[in-house]
Formats: structure tokens, sequence, C-alpha cells
């Protein structure tokens, strides 16, 4: 019976020893990914903003500036290593009630790496010839200190986001990162031309045609357990520039930092996240090792006492052994 016992310890603390090796190193790294079932609302705020007002084509300066960013996993275009998620931003005058501009961006990418890639109708405004590269709204999970190419749907393009220390945020270590995206002319529909007095020229100028042109400091606060960015802040400006000749018209110009409120339902959701990583990472691992171990042992023990049998006494009336 001994025996029987001690092998069942030992099969079960094999069993959890090699659980505890799959874990750590098989199950982990496949549940350790994007999800494609999210749902996020964060805004940004830019007090003393200015922009141009195309309604009553005057510049408006002083403003309160409110970006509101909704993103949406698509669950049924998700497969895979690949997640799908949709993003709109809507930039309003709060003071004026006035909406300023909406933007929409569909990004496909890879679950684990956050990379972009070109699938499932993946998308800038509509327009699904912009080709999209880089980290987009995800970043990938253990973010490292490399410098990483972030994409910027009003270029059009991935610009690096530089790893410059790190800062403590609302008691999380947070990386920082800043991105610089210099004066850049912004591809999209011709625009219609613009009176050259909005344009800083002299009174009654001809209107002249004008080119978009858009630059901006982003700085990223990382978790770095999780990749999970837990604050941000964005200094834009958007200008019309004549094709040739001097002048400009400043279409907006704010300093957008991330709200309180949005601050900390990002570092919530990355205080779970990195509790549920070292769940699948640490403790399931270690627990279920520690466990294992010790029924090898006591399996090893108990069959080892299975084995060993005292001799058995001689009974009354039972003749001793002879030898011939």
């Amino acid at each position: 019976m001994r025996n029987v016992i001690g092998m069942v310890l030992t099969g079960l603390g094999a069993f959890l020893l090699i659980t505890a090796v799959l874990v750590r190193f098989y199950v982990a790294p496949r549940l350790i990914a994007a999800p494609t079932d999210v749902y996020q609302v964060t805004r940004l705020r830019a007090d003393n903003a200015t922009y141009f007002d195309a309604a009553s084509a005057r510049q408006v300066t002083g403003a309160t500036v409110v970006a509101t960013n909704t993103v949406r996993g698509d669950v049924t275009s998700s497969h895979g290593d690949v997640a799908v998620w949709d993003s709109a931003t809507m930039i309003q005058d709060v003071t004026r009630g006035t909406t300023i501009e909406i933007q929409n961006q569909r990004v496909a990418f890879d679950r684990r790496t956050g990379l972009l890639t070109a699938c499932c109708g993946a998308s800038v405004d509509g327009n699904v010839s912009a080709r999209q590269s880089g980290l987009g709204l995800f970043w990938p999970v253990n973010a490292t200190k490399k410098d990483k190419p972030v994409y910027d749907p009003a270029t059009r393009r991935a610009w690096p986001a530089v790893y410059v220390g790190k800062e403590r945020v609302h008691g999380i270590d947070a990386w920082r990162f800043v991105q610089h995206i210099p004066n850049t002319k912004v591809a999209g529909k011709p625009l219609p031309d613009v009176p050259g007095e909005l344009l800083g020229r002299a009174k009654g100028s001809p209107a002249v045609p004008v080119d978009r042109y858009y630059q901006a400091d982003a700085t990223y606060w990382v978790d770095p357990r999780t990749g999970n960015p837990i604050d941000q802040e964005q200094k834009v400006l958007s200008t019309l520039q004549p094709k040739s000749g001097p002048g400009r018209l400043v279409v907006g110009q704010m300093d957008l930092r991330m709200t309180p409120e949005s601050q900390k339902s990002l570092q919530d959701k990355s205080e779970d996240g990195a509790s549920k990583i070292n769940l699948l990472r640490i403790a399931v691992p270690v627990g279920a090792a520690a466990v294992g171990a010790v029924l090898l042992a006591a399996g090893a023990v108990v069959g080892r006492t299975g084995r060993r049998r005292p001799p058995r006494s001689r009974q009354r009336g039972e003749p001793l052994a002879t030898t011939r």
C-alpha cells in the first residue's frame, strides 16, 4: 500500500513540476497579449488654446479644448495574433460647445509586439491606402528602454519615441518616452485658397493656395511591467502656409494634458494587468514547482519506507531452520 501511495505522490509532484515549466515558458507568453474586446475612453485637456473657427472665419484664442478618445476592439475582425481596434477622437471647445475636429483611425497590430500591420481594413480617416507602421494604440508588454517608432496619424508616418529616463507617476515607476515631430507638410485633399489677410498679409490681399503643416512634441509615461501608457502630454501646432511667399495661419495650437480622471483609470488598469502578469509568470509557476517538489520528496520517502520490510519473527512451536 505504501508503494502505491509513494507512486501517486511522485506522479503528482512530477505533473506539477511540468505544469510550472509549461505555464512559465509556454502558456504565459501566449496569454499575455493585447485584448481584442477592449473599451477605453481617455481625455486630454488644453487651456488657453488657439484654433481657427471655419464657420465664423476667425481665430479663437484663450479657449479650453478637450480631446476625447474612444477605443473599441473589433472582436469579429481580430484573429490569431492580430488584434483590430477602432479609435475615434473628438476635439471640442468645451466653453463654446464647438467641435473643432474629428479624427478616426482603425489599426491592426500584433497582439504581443504591438507593431502595426496592413490588414483588416486598417485606415486613417477612412483612407485604407494610408500605410501604418511602428507602434499604434498598444505598446508591448515589458517595454524596453530602446527608442520606439510610434505612428502619427496626422503626418501618416512613424516617428521615434526616445527613452529619456524613469519617473514615479502616482506610485508607479514609469519610463518616459519623448517623440518630436518636426514641422511637416500634411498630405490629403487639396485645400481651398485662403485670403491673404488671414495669412498675415496686407489687407485686401488676394486668396492664395495653401498647404497644411503639423508639428508636435508628445511625451508618454509607460508602465514597463505592462507596456501600458499611464499618462500622456501633447504639444501640437497646426498651420496653413502659402505654397509660395510669406505668411501663415495658426489653425490649432494646444498644450494637451491628460485629465486626472483618465490618468487614474489608466493607472488602475495597468496595476490590474501587472497583477495578472505576475500571477502567470511568477505566482502560478513558483507555487506549482514548490508543491511539486514537496510531493516528489514525500513520494520518495514513502516509497523507501514501503520497500523496507522487517524480518518475520519465529512463531512458538515452529522448528528451527536446519541446513544439510
